[in-house]
């Protein structure tokens, strides 16, 4: 009898399975997406925050009045906001910016009734900022309430939270349970206005797509049922499912660095690791004309195959004299946007989010992958280029 036979069977299974909840997609027309096709997925404030204010806005043009924001509200259980005085305010501006003190910045979208107020961080891939749930919870600190909104409701990095306590100072949202539960919600209450109610559930079949779920609970029961019949088989499977993520992400990652030793002089050294299963491990790009310890690194947060990456200068506060670098580095515009740090290191941001499966599948689609190569290549070269001369001024 041919080996793993039964593991082969279910693929074949699932496969069937995909295919025919793909044709009912097709036939209810759920393929076409306005926000797919006009490339708007991952907009955190063009698509996403503009989405959810304007259901959230009791003046917003869905002629709700605070039905959605009420909605919202009993969702997340908070009764702070008076209904009556409510009103909805993107990219609100709270003060400008001061990292010391912990104040100001922009909220992505901000709920108030001029006394109370409701402070939400809408995160799709976009980097913490730093210090930037601090400021945002010193903002009419005994009236103020600070979500952060990710896509699957995980936490702020320490740069951005510090100090503060989850569920005390601030609450965590997931784009995956809270905001389709309470979209949910909301599409009932739209039946008899169409272009309302299609729009809604536009949005949110957008929003399962991004965080990988099965939009028909028919498709879910069956694929339940054929693992519970298949279970050995589906063990094999699942089990070499972290392999072959590991093979093909070390792959991907031996690609980038062959392009960037053709596209940089001798002056530059890439070395990839061996094993991208161990922690904080990924590409070093060192240049004979910097000191020691300072380098560019594309490195896994803590494993690039399963977990979100980070790229930027790395040289620890232990074994490098910071301030020069911070001090030459700070005033270039490049670093003054996105960029953050850490005692590792001096400037960093997100780059790779692989622990989304979603982004993670771009390694088995030939041309999403040429994509994302071609994305981190050049964001490796654009660093190596505007950070090459300064630092090499500092030996």
């Amino acid at each position: 009898m041919m080996k793993y036979t039964n593991e082969k069977k279910l693929i074949k299974d699932a496969k069937k399975i995909i295919a025919h909840h793909n044709e009912i997609s097709r036939l209810k027309g759920e393929n076409f997406n306005i926000f797919s096709i006009l490339n708007m997925e991952h907009k955190e404030n063009g698509t996403h925050s503009a989405f959810l204010g304007e259901l959230l806005d009791p003046k917003g043009s869905h002629a709700k009045g605070n039905l959605f924001l009420r909605l919202f509200l009993e969702s997340v259980d908070n009764n702070t906001i008076h209904l009556e005085k409510a009103s909805v305010i993107l990219e609100k501006h709270i003060g400008k910016r001061d990292d010391a003190k912990l104040l100001g910045g922009r909220v992505d979208i901000y709920i108030t009734d001029h006394v109370n107020s409701i402070c939400i961080e809408n995160k799709i891939y976009a980097a913490d900022q730093n210090v930037q749930l601090q400021r945002y919870c010193n903002h009419n600190k005994e009236n103020n309430t600070v979500y952060y909104l990710t896509l699957g409701g995980s936490d702020a990095s320490p740069e951005s939270k510090g100090k503060l306590v989850l569920d005390k100072d601030y609450h965590c949202l997931a784009f995956k349970t809270d905001i389709i539960d309470w979209l949910e919600a909301c599409l009932k209450e739209s039946a008899e206005e169409p272009i309302l109610r299609e729009s809604i559930r536009q949005y949110i079949i957008l929003l399962k797509r991004l965080t990988n779920q099965l939009t028909d609970k028919a498709m879910e029961k069956e694929m339940h049922k054929l693992v519970k019949e298949n279970y050995n088989a589906a063990q094999n499977i699942g089990n070499a499912i972290s392999d072959v993520e590991l093979e093909t992400t070390k792959q991907f990652v031996d690609e980038i660095a062959e392009r960037l030793e053709r596209e940089l002089d001798d002056d530059w050294n890439i070395q990839v690791d061996d094993d991208l299963n161990d922690p904080w491990t990924g590409i070093t790009i060192t240049n004979v004309k910097w000191p020691e310890n300072i380098a560019i690194k594309l490195e896994g947060q803590s494993k690039i195959p399963w977990q979100k990456s980070i790229y930027g200068i790395i040289a620890a506060q232990d074994k490098v004299e910071r301030a020069p670098i911070k001090s030459i580095l700070g005033q270039l515009e490049y670093f003054q946007s996105g960029f953050r740090g850490s005692q590792v290191w001096p400037f960093n941001r997100d780059i790779l989010y692989f622990n989304e499966v979603s982004e993670r599948s771009k390694l088995f689609n030939a041309s999403q992958r040429e994509d994302l190569i071609a994305f981190v290549e050049e964001k490796l070269l654009e660093i190596c280029k505007v950070s090459e001369a300064p630092l090499a001024s500092l030996k």
